[in-house]
């Protein structure tokens, strides 16, 4: 066997099977499923949502902010300006064009007749980052979508993890794991 060893970029590309959950699952069909990432050895798990959830609440929130900063006395205009100047929904990665024709004897490109930028982000909704020794969680957070770069991903799996709380919602220490002797 040959490995080419200079070839270390190929260790930096996102999971392809993870990118294609993300593309199909969350962005094109708005699906919702419940993930859990692992990212320098911590674990942060929350539900997966598409990039298009992620840039109406970004837009939602600065358009709020913004309103709010003008006086009352604002125009129609000025409110108008305010809503175009903070709408990020257009700037989406992963788009789908429903529309465009396909030319069936393009060489170049195999697989749909249009080239699609690559992938970069994941979106997590009410984020949970848990590390060893404490739980973070962001579910109050005016903005509880969590932006994060498919690349620095490590691992991932299917489902939320579950913090277990006792009557009070007080959170319990989790089981401790065997000692080990080396």
């Amino acid at each position: 066997m040959n490995f080419d060893l200079d070839n270390s970029s190929f260790w930096l590309e996102p999971d392809v099977l993870l990118t294609d959950l993300v593309s199909y699952m969350a962005n094109k069909m708005g699906a919702q499923l419940g993930v859990t990432l692992m990212i320098k050895g911590a674990f942060l798990t929350g539900t997966l949502v598409g990039e298009n959830a992620y840039l109406a609440a970004i837009s939602d929130l600065f358009q709020a902010m913004a309103r709010d900063t003008l006086p009352a006395t604002a125009s129609a205009d000025d409110l108008e300006a305010i809503i175009d100047a903070f709408d990020f929904e257009t700037l989406a990665e992963d788009v789908y064009p429903e529309d465009i024709e396909v030319d069936k004897d393009d060489e170049n490109d195999e697989e749909g007749g249009f080239d699609t930028p690559p992938l970069r982000y994941v979106h997590l909704q009410d984020p949970m980052i848990i590390y060893p020794g404490s739980t973070i969680s962001f579910s109050e957070s005016p903005l509880p979508i969590m932006r994060i770069r498919l690349n620095t991903i490590d691992g991932w799996m299917l489902g939320r993890i579950s913090i277990m709380s006792d009557n009070d919602g007080d959170q319990e220490d989790l089981p401790k794991p065997p000692t080990r002797l080396h």
